[in-house]
């Protein structure tokens, strides 16, 4: 599970986190608004609270104002609702204590008439008036508090709040989370098809690292990767494009002499057998130079045409060195090699041979008359690597073209060398280099070009 996949989670997760508050948060906020407009529990129901003033009545007509006090006394610890009998001096039978407020508003709901079933009024054998009631909620009175003092007059009951505001706002934030969320992943997303569109049409220096920012993600790594993808193709057109343009270049001065060569067998026919000769010589260098380009090719498609083999490297190199001593004998060039003695190894001798050859024929086309060409290999049998060393005295090579030489159809500055088509470097880099190894070139000090070519073999 990469980073992507926890941005996914933890956000998804917080939206659905903070819609579940908001749900919860209604459901909590409703609860506690009716437990706080829930009156105060009794074992009867208080519609039922004017049947409690109807029997204090019924008690006071037939057993008189002692029968009322023993009544109400007995109610006192009872689980009902509390019956007040306050006489016309505002004294309460059972000399509780009722707040004025509260006594002024049952009188007046009496003459008001709005409750005659729970607020009545009696007569006493005494010769009092006696106002019967019960200070319900619904009646616009608190309920008694539990230490028996008065109670006060209660405020209406509230109603409990809407629960569309919470469920709302968790609506609303759950889509802002969603929203940003889309936006997040969908905005690279776009850059990067757009950049693809980009590149199809050919835009080939089309980049998205800058689209990206600073996020640190596999949507970041991608476009890293387009960029990689899009540099690698950009140096390969490019490349392909430089490599069409320099094979025209090499095919046209060829068939221009061949051309000329014609002409002159034309108009001098004495000369004929020179000219014949001439076209020989300019065919068998263009089939030369097409031959090279098919195994340039060959090499940058990945296609080496052979598979690794048990071959004496040893022997190998040997092969080639002797090979080069009669090309060395014609340029008075003395070939000095320290080898290696017979090492089996897996590798594709092909490969090496091409890559190696190309090298040595390169220093022995490039070192002075009567010059010297060193080769020396050392062979790693602990982490199975060849080394080959070779030295020229020729006149070297510019530091800003040392990693040119490696390109199809570079040439230093001694344009001299007709028998040169430009490929042999480009052909033994990619020939190494499919091998897996590495090859690279330095200036001596004393003079003269050193190229290094390190070779991995397969256990």
């Amino acid at each position: 599970m990469g980073r992507l996949f926890w941005k996914f989670f933890l956000t998804f997760w917080l939206a659905l986190l903070v819609a579940g508050i908001g749900v919860g948060t209604a459901v909590w906020l409703r609860h506690n608004a009716w437990q706080r407009a829930e009156p105060v529990k009794y074992s009867i129901d208080v519609r039922h609270a004017s049947a409690f003033v109807a029997v204090a009545k019924t008690v006071i007509r037939h057993g008189g104002v002692a029968g009322l006090r023993s009544f109400l006394e007995s109610m006192r610890d009872a689980p009902f609702p509390p019956v007040y009998a306050v006489d016309d001096q505002d004294r309460e039978l059972l000399q509780r204590n009722v707040a004025a407020d509260v006594l002024q508003q049952a009188r007046t709901l009496f003459l008001q008439e709005v409750y005659p079933e729970a607020i009545r009024m009696v007569s006493g054998e005494d010769g009092h008036h006696y106002l019967l009631f019960v200070p319900l909620p619904e009646h616009g009175f608190a309920p008694p508090p539990p230490d028996g003092r008065s109670p006060r007059p209660a405020r209406p009951p509230r109603m409990p709040p809407s629960p569309r505001l919470p469920i709302l706002a968790g609506i609303f934030a759950s889509l802002m989370f969603s929203a940003a969320l889309a936006w997040y992943f969908a905005k690279p997303i776009r850059s990067l098809r757009n950049a693809f569109a980009a590149l199809a049409q050919g835009d080939l220096d089309t980049r998205v690292g800058t689209l990206m920012g600073k996020r640190r993600d596999e949507l970041s790594d991608l476009g890293r990767d387009f960029d990689h993808m899009a540099g690698q193709i950009h140096s390969l057109v490019h490349a392909q494009q430089r490599l069409l343009h320099d094979v025209s270049h090499e095919l046209r001065s060829p068939l221009a002499r061949i051309q000329a060569a014609i002409g002159l067998a034309q108009q001098q026919p004495e000369k004929q057998q020179a000219m014949l000769e001439r076209i020989e010589r300019e065919s068998q260098r263009i089939n030369d130079l097409v031959g090279e380009l098919l195994v340039l090719s060959r090499l940058e498609a990945g296609v080496s045409g052979t598979e690794n083999h048990d071959l004496d490297i040893g022997g190998l190199l040997d092969d080639i060195v002797e090979d080069a001593r009669f090309e060395a004998e014609r340029h008075e060039i003395v070939i000095r090699y320290d080898g290696i003695e017979e090492t089996l190894v897996k590798g594709r001798s092909e490969l090496l041979h091409r890559a190696i050859e190309n090298v040595l024929r390169n220093a022995l086309q490039h070192c002075k008359k009567g010059g010297e060409v060193s080769v020396a290999a050392r062979f790693d049998a602990g982490k199975r690597r060849l080394q080959v060393t070779v030295d020229d005295q020729g006149p070297g090579v510019a530091e800003n073209d040392l990693s040119a030489i490696f390109e199809p159809f570079f040439r230093s500055g001694d344009r001299g060398k007709a028998n040169s088509i430009g490929l042999g470097l480009a052909i033994a880099y990619r020939s190494i280099e499919a091998h897996g190894g590495h090859i690279q070139a330095c200036n001596r000090p004393q003079g003269g070009l050193r190229i290094e070519i390190e070779i991995p073999f397969a256990e």
